[in-house]
């Protein structure tokens, strides 16, 4: 999404719906460390992971 993001914007950025920014936003932000971020723990060994929330949304590959 960063090698296209400036170009398509810059060209298609009037054509586009704003679900359809909300949702490109969204799927840029998934997973990161701009997402909120949540502890996992191991019920076994009681090992802990501090992971980046998913976007949840629909149109995002990774969710």
């Amino acid at each position: 999404m960063e090698t296209f993001e400036a170009q398509f914007l810059t060209q298609y950025r009037d054509l586009i719906l704003p679900s359809h920014l909300k949702a490109l936003y969204a799927m840029k932000e998934c997973r990161t460390s701009l997402s909120h971020l949540m502890e996992v723990q191991c019920t076994e060994c009681d090992h802990h992971l501090i992971m980046p929330h998913s976007c949840g949304h629909r149109s995002c590959p990774h969710c």
